[in-house]
């Protein structure tokens, strides 16, 4: 049985592949034209927005942090509170200020 998947063409899988990152894309022209490094930014939001999850928070750990959005939407949502952020990534991640950014493998 062939999957869905298989009978794709290649330009239609690359297409696919790239939508989220494509410049024609709504939140991914949002999110560079208000600063954000990435598109997932809005999710956090939502999702904050949603259940308030980050209400009462002090301290925050973002892994896999790179390039580093929701360490920034983190520093926005916590910005009249004293809130403790730490992004996490093994890739180099641009500062943020009031975040402290840790380059290592979070596996160890």
């Amino acid at each position: 049985m062939i999957s869905p998947l298989q009978e794709t063409s290649q330009k239609e899988k690359s297409s696919f592949r790239n939508m989220s990152y494509s410049k024609r894309d709504t939140y991914y022209r949002k999110a560079k034209e208000e600063g954000f490094r990435a598109r997932s930014v809005y999710k956090l939001k939502e999702i904050h927005q949603n259940y308030n999850i980050l209400s009462g928070a002090k301290n925050f750990v973002d892994l896999c942090a790179a390039p580093g959005s929701w360490s920034q939407m983190l520093r926005i949502l916590t910005k009249n509170t004293n809130a403790n952020i730490v992004a996490v990534d093994i890739q180099d991640i641009v500062p943020i200020e009031g975040v402290h950014i840790v380059k290592g493998d979070i596996t160890r």
